[in-house]
């Protein structure tokens, strides 16, 4: 019963306040609440579908001003439905957990709530709440990057959703559709089919479907080049989201303003409309627009040569990226946060987050690469699911065909009872006949199928062999960029060899002159000096020995550093130094900081945890 009523205060909490935060969405939302206390004055109303359905409802509006009220408002109502064994409330509710949790970037929860709720869904034939169900699966597969579970939910949603006539449902799935395309650069085929939802959204006057069109035409003429049409779509979409109040897509029309202001060098209005994007983005819990905000701040902070300024924003919004794992972030801020450092003179921290952005580039190239992968194999099943399927009506055929032969002949030999042996004989002979006539017809048909099925096989290998390649030919292709700042460090060490091996050839001859002065000498207090002077002269030498050998290693190192990263195969992880490993890399830094400004002096020291011992890692 605690539970209960702390669940309970909740609910109330958040219909009392949040008033205090929504503007647009007012009537909807004050008739819920109303609605809401009505069914509430009755007594047993916890049990009552009515209120739960309201409450449902209410929980589902709020998820575009405020996702965390929507996942507290479900948790409740999926109480409630468990009390009272409502399985469709049930299902419904934990939609709405599942809506609410892709909006605040937890993905793998919200998957695992639209997963339960599309058992309970399917289980009792709620064929309208399975068709959102799938909807929302196509949008979370879309928001991670899996285009074709994207497309193959969001297709099942559309083919549901028009048997039944929702043309709400037939404007969001088939917007859906437009965005899978859309991330996969087919901007023609995504522009066709936003217009198609846009426009069953306006015969339907369906607000939040009418925004999403608007903003989603806007987003294609941007990527286009199209900046007109697309502020002319962007300010439409704005005067619907006045009456919507819908907050996260308020934060994507926004960024697009941005990224046009941006492109077109009206830096104070970027800027200014980025941070609405963040203030937006902040409140509705959307941390995917937070980082896209932070990071449009900081590239317009880099061509106003405000490094600073960038460096704060970019670095605030690769945080914000690593937090919800989001990879096309995670490229572009190591992209920016490269050109920052490479504008502040720091070329190692440039060269590493280059580094970086290369790293998340090649995976984002990589999941292309398999996603088209995907496709192709999806499109190999199905020829051989279609091939396999004229086969059985081929078969099909040529048996109807043999039993309608066989069976004009026992119609005709009932007609023909009194006709000669011999035309019965002749007859007989001749259905036989045709018989293996199709027999050998069916048979030439089976060979031409598993001919087909194997070139296709082949094709699929070749196409796994080529994909093999090409990321085998991504990698040589990071490695050749990454030589030439390599090279600049392999010179400092050699430096340090060559110029100690001139100056240990100097000290030897010096030493040889001192030895020719003592033996023509036979002062004993200047041999005594001599003696002292040549004992120091080896120790220079041995000296400077050593840190030849130190700095010959060194140059190895970053050889073998380098033909590590050339292997094939995966590397593998070994038992390593991780005090040595970091002490070089410091050292690295220094002489690498010392090439370029050779005035620069600074005394390091360094405390390193002795029991660490050997990490295993690749270093």
């Amino acid at each position: 019963m605690k539970i209960k009523s702390y669940i309970s205060g909740l609910v109330i909490a958040i219909v009392l306040f949040c008033p205090l935060f929504i503007h647009a969405q007012n009537k909807t939302l004050d008739s819920l609440r109303a609605e809401l206390e009505k069914y509430a004055r009755a007594a047993n109303y916890q049990k009552d579908t009515n209120y739960i359905n309201t409450l449902i409802l209410l929980a589902f509006n709020y998820n575009y001003v405020n996702p965390d009220s929507t996942i507290i408002l479900s948790g409740e109502a999926i109480t409630l439905c468990k009390n009272i064994n409502y399985n469709r409330g049930k299902a419904e509710a934990m939609k709405n957990t599942g809506l609410a949790y892709n909006t605040t970037g937890e993905y793998g929860k919200a998957l695992s709530f639209l997963e339960e709720a599309l058992k309970i869904s399917e289980s009792n034939g709620y064929v309208s709440t399975a068709g959102k169900i799938y909807h929302n699966r196509g949008v979370v597969y879309s928001n991670t990057g899996k285009y074709p579970e994207a497309l193959e939910n969001y297709f099942k949603a559309l083919k549901m959703r028009e048997e039944l006539g929702e043309k709400l449902g037939i404007s969001s799935s088939t917007n859906g559709i437009g965005t899978v395309y859309f991330y996969q650069g087919k901007y023609d085929d995504a522009l066709d089919y936003y217009l198609k939802a846009l426009k069953v959204a306006e015969e339907i006057n369906y607000k939040a479907g009418i925004e999403t069109g608007y903003a989603n035409v806007g987003e294609v003429y941007v990527r286009q080049g199209k900046y007109g049409l697309a502020q002319q779509n962007l300010v439409k979409a704005l005067e619907v989201i006045k009456e919507t109040g819908n907050l996260e897509t308020t934060a994507f029309v926004y960024y697009l303003l941005a990224s046009i202001y941006s492109k077109e060098n009206k830096y104070d209005e970027a800027l200014s409309t980025y941070r609405k994007v963040t203030q937006v983005a902040t409140q509705v819990g959307s941390r995917e627009y937070i980082g896209r905000g932070l990071l449009g701040m900081a590239s317009v902070y880099l061509q106003l040569n405000h490094r600073d300024s960038a460096l704060h924003y970019v670095q605030q919004g690769i945080k914000t990226a690593r937090e919800i794992n989001y990879t096309e972030i995670l490229r572009d801020g190591n992209e920016i946060l490269s050109k920052v450092y490479e504008a502040k003179g720091m070329g190692m921290q440039a060269l590493q987050h280059h580094r970086l952005f290369k790293l998340y580039a090649d995976s984002i190239n990589n999941q292309q690469t398999e996603q088209r992968a995907a496709n192709l194999a999806a499109e190999y099943e199905y020829s051989k699911k279609e091939i396999l399927l004229k086969s059985e009506q081929a078969k099909k055929e040529a048996e109807f065909q043999r039993q309608s032969i066989q069976q004009r002949w026992i119609i005709f030999s009932a007609f023909a009872a009194l006709f000669s042996a011999l035309v019965v004989v002749w007859l007989i002979f001749r259905s036989r006949q045709k018989e293996k006539t199709a027999n050998k017809l069916l048979q030439r048909q089976n060979e031409e199928i598993d001919k087909q099925k194997t070139d296709l096989e082949k094709a699929l290998g070749d196409l796994k062999a080529t994909q093999a390649q090409l990321i085998q030919s991504e990698k040589m292709a990071s490695l050749g960029e990454l030589t030439a700042g390599i090279a600049h460090e392999i010179q400092n060490p050699l430096n340090f060899v060559n110029n100690f091996s001139e100056v240990s050839n100097e000290l030897i001859e010096e030493l040889k002159t001192v030895r020719r002065n003592s033996l023509g000498e036979k002062s004993k207090v200047k041999n005594e000096r001599d003696e002292q002077l040549e004992a120091e002269l080896l120790d220079d030498i041995a000296q400077n020995l050593q840190k030849i050998n130190h700095h010959g290693k060194r140059a190895d190192a970053i050889v073998k550093a380098m033909l590590q990263h050339s292997r094939t195969g995966k590397q593998v992880k070994e038992p390593t130094d991780i005090n040595k490993l970091a002490d070089e890399y410091l050292k690295l830094s220094y002489h690498g900081f010392k090439v370029k400004e050779p005035d620069f002096n600074v005394k390091v020291k360094t405390d390193f945890d002795t029991s660490i011992g050997n990490i295993n890692i690749i270093p």
